[in-house]
C-alpha cells in the first residue's frame, strides 16, 4: 500500500534572517490557483514581449514576498514578523534567500522535486564536484 500521508514533509521549520517560521501546506485550491496565476503571466508577458519574458528582480522579489505568507502557519504573528523581517534595513535577509524560499515553499508543496543540497557544510568552493547551477 502506498501511503500518501508518510510522503508529507514532517519538519516544517524554515529559518530566514534569524526568524524561525512554520509552514504549511496550503489548500489545494490556493496552490492550483498560485499555479495558474504564474502559468497566465507567463503567457501574457510571452505575448507581449515575442516570448521573450523580460525579467525583474525587483518584481521576482516582491512576488516571492507577497506570497510567501500563504504557505506559513500564523503561529506567533508569523505574517506581521515576515513583514517586518523583509522590511528591514539593518541586518536585510539578501535577495535571493527570498527568492529562494519562495521556490522552495513551491517545491516541495507542489510535490516536485527540490535540489537537494551538497554533502560538504562548507568550504573553499574548489571542489569540482560543485554544481554551475546559480552561479552568476
Amino acid at each position: 500500500m502506498r501511503d500518501f500521508d508518510s510522503e508529507l514533509v514532517e519538519d516544517r521549520s524554515i529559518k530566514i534572517g534569524g526568524q524561525v517560521f512554520h509552514w504549511r501546506y496550503p489548500h489545494w485550491k490556493d496552490g492550483a490557483e498560485l499555479f495558474d496565476r504564474e502559468m497566465s503571466e507567463v503567457s501574457e508577458a510571452a505575448e507581449q514581449n515575442g516570448d521573450a519574458k523580460e525579467f525583474s528582480f525587483v518584481a521576482d522579489t516582491e512576488t516571492a514576498i507577497k506570497r510567501v505568507p500563504m504557505f506559513l502557519d500564523t503561529e506567533n504573528d508569523a505574517h506581521k514578523r515576515w513583514k517586518d523581517l523583509v522590511a528591514r534595513k539593518t541586518d536585510p535577509v539578501p535577495r535571493h534567500q527570498i527568492a529562494q524560499l519562495y521556490r522552495y515553499l513551491v517545491e516541495v508543496t507542489s510535490g516536485f522535486p527540490t535540489t537537494q543540497p551538497s554533502g560538504s557544510g562548507s568550504g573553499d568552493g574548489s571542489s569540482e564536484d560543485s554544481s554551475t547551477e546559480g552561479a552568476s
